[in-house]
């Protein structure tokens, strides 16, 4: 008997561990860094456990009397985490299958700005990155793995669409082995400059601009590294540094930050646009995996000075060339702030 209550509580604390790392403080440790970043394919095979678990259970009526219970108990464990992973997932929403923006619905930069992230594994071709910045009438653009040639090639698109364009990017060696960090900043926000003052990720650059008069939103481009095991140290200190900038007043940050929300834990000062717009769990790496079932990982994160009035997860580009999905988000200014 001690032995199937002992598997009972060691199958229960295997899903609590996997489906919650985070009240144990595990989320930035080696294998569960991994799993929960993809919550879906978690929920999806816990799910399928259980189910294996029921009709095992099934079969052995009158069989096994002795193990049916462990059965029994083990499926149960494994639905209970599945339906919790699905349950944390509906709590950051699913989305929606809005169209992207049209000319008509251009943000007033007075009042809001539009923010297209996307990683384009510098494969995109400019000519689609400026095709839905365009259409998307993306004020801000955050292009992680994306050359300055090709963001200035970007900027030329938009300037003859009448969408002119700011260029700034970052490179740090070799670009074929840390890829670059390019920004575009619309020249309707006013004149913007690259500042040091608040640092940068360890190894593969950010970008770091804010208003030349002082008057406007800091915007950043940032591109942590990934959590992979052998540089789970360096993941772990990009992370730090983003949500050190939610300490800032007035800030805008979009990117490929290799993290989801369970890895970012609390954000501070900040807010996931995704998440407030009702479209958390739409996963945007990688595009081989439909958005319910991938990770989560490109984000729009803003201060307190601003709401997101829409966001989400663009599954139309995934024949593009890149491995992420763009993310869009409006950002209006919350009433009283000046920004």
């Amino acid at each position: 008997m001690w032995g199937r209550i002992v598997l009972l509580v060691v199958g229960a604390a295997v899903a609590l561990l996997v489906t919650a790392p985070g009240v144990f403080g595990l989320q930035r440790q080696l294998a569960f860094a991994q799993l929960i970043a993809f919550r879906g394919l978690l929920a999806l095979g816990f799910v399928a456990v259980g189910l294996v678990g029921a009709l095992l259970f099934w079969m052995l009526r009158g069989r096994a009397p002795k193990a049916r219970p462990v059965v029994a108990g083990l499926a149960a464990i494994a639905l209970l985490a599945g339906g919790a992973n699905v349950a944390v997932q509906a709590g950051r929403g699913f989305g929606s299958d809005a169209a992207p923006a049209s000319v008509a619905d251009a943000a007033d930069s007075a009042t809001s700005i539009r923010v297209l992230t996307w990683n384009t594994y510098g494969t995109v071709a400019a000519d689609d990155i400026a095709r839905v910045a365009l259409a998307e009438r993306s004020m801000v653009v955050t292009l992680p793995e994306t050359s300055r040639e090709t963001a200035e090639a970007v900027a030329r698109a938009l300037d003859a669409a009448g969408w002119p364009m700011q260029v700034f990017a970052a490179e740090r060696g070799d670009p074929s082995e840390t890829p670059p960090t390019a920004l575009l900043v619309s020249e309707e926000l006013g004149d913007y400059e690259v500042t040091d003052e608040l640092g940068d990720t360890g190894t593969m650059p950010s970008v770091v601009v804010r208003p030349a008069d002082g008057s406007g939103p800091v915007i950043v481009a940032a591109h942590p590294m990934p959590p992979l095991p052998s540089i789970m140290s360096l993941w772990r200190s990009d992370l730090d540094w983003v949500l050190s900038l939610c300490d800032q007043p007035d800030l805008i940050l979009g990117g490929d930050l290799n993290a989801t929300l369970d890895h970012l834990g609390p954000l501070g000062g900040c807010s996931d646009a995704l998440t407030e717009a009702g479209a958390g769990a739409e996963g945007s790496w990688p595009t081989s995996l439909p958005p319910i079932l991938s990770a989560p990982i490109d984000h729009v994160l803003t201060t307190s000075e601003w709401s997101a009035d829409s966001a989400q997860v663009l599954s139309t580009e995934d024949a593009a060339g890149s491995d992420h999905r763009p993310v869009v988000a409006t950002l209006r200014i919350r009433a009283g702030d000046g920004s």
